[in-house]
């Protein structure tokens, strides 16, 4: 077989393209982190990969929802609570209410501040949340839900409860129909101004007043306390779904490191090593492209 001097060339030139190839790739790996910067450099890993990072993007897409689901909750929590302590206090006046003592005047004036505590009341039933949607109207999260006055309260809401998916299996209530939370609140207070308003119109009279202001102001209270209770296991459980999430998080990271990230000790050894094996193949190129037959001529 007859080597060519093109041939010589041609080896020695596609030689040290490939060595540049090879440093090439390493430096790219180097400057981006990854050991993977194409599907055929680890097709199997790459498919891991692939599937890995789908599957973060569903539990960062849960993560998000339990972060919004908790800021509804807590927004929720924090109006019961407030009405909770209307309740408590309009129960207070409601017992000195029935001091014999009190003048028809001093009744008017608690009247004025049992209206004053159905408005506040009022309020917390038709709160909105941070994009402008009623907390306690059900699906009809547009509409006002409560309207009306001490005389009689209208309910326009429905009786769903709007939700949100917090896990592949989970799917938490974040809203309450208010007439399962506030209606006999707002009864209470309704009945309780108009009576402190004019006793004599009541059987019995400020007596019966009082009783009947009592057993109702403690269905509300009761009432309202049941929804705490049911927003606060919820918030209980997103706080382990959020724990849960976070720590699958940190698997998937750590998974997708293992499949794609680079060992920068070995790149670094590696590109040491190729950086001088292609210095030896240019300088081995440079020596035998100078050699030819005239050199051994005399």
């Amino acid at each position: 077989m007859r080597i060519s001097t093109s041939m010589i060339y041609d080896r020695g030139v596609g030689g040290m393209q490939q060595q540049w190839s090879s440093l090439m790739q390493t430096q790219q790996q180097l400057s981006s982190g990854r050991r993977v910067l194409t599907p055929a450099d680890d097709p199997v890993a790459s498919a891991r990969a692939v599937e890995i990072g789908q599957s973060r993007a569903v539990n960062e897409r849960f993560l998000v929802n339990i972060g919004a689901a908790d800021d509804a909750m807590g927004l929720m929590e924090g109006h019961l609570q407030g009405a909770g302590e209307i309740l408590h206090y309009v129960r207070e006046r409601a017992v000195q209410a029935g001091n014999a003592a009190l003048s028809p005047v001093d009744l008017k004036n608690m009247a004025v501040d049992v209206n004053a505590q159905f408005e506040a009341m009022m309020a917390i039933g038709n709160a909105k949340d941070g994009v402008g949607d009623f907390l306690f109207s059900g699906y009809k999260a547009d509409t006002q839900p409560f309207g009306g006055t001490v005389d009689a309260v209208v309910y326009d809401g429905d009786q769903g409860e709007r939700s949100m998916q917090v896990s592949a299996s989970r799917v938490m209530s974040v809203s309450l129909p208010g007439n399962q939370v506030f209606a006999n609140a707002l009864e209470a207070l309704g009945e309780l101004a108009r009576g402190l308003e004019d006793p004599t119109a009541v059987p019995g009279g400020i007596a019966m007043v009082v009783s009947t202001a009592l057993d109702k102001l403690d269905v509300g209270q009761e009432d309202l306390l049941r929804a705490r209770a049911q927003i606060g296991s919820q918030m209980t459980e997103t706080a382990t779904l959020r724990n849960i999430g976070s720590d699958r998080d940190i698997q998937y990271a750590s998974t997708l490191s293992d499949l794609q990230d680079l060992d920068y000790a070995e790149a670094i050894s590696r590109l040491t090593r190729q950086q001088t094996s292609l210095e030896a193949a240019q300088q081995s190129f440079m020596r035998l492209s100078g050699l030819s037959l005239f050199n051994y001529l005399s």
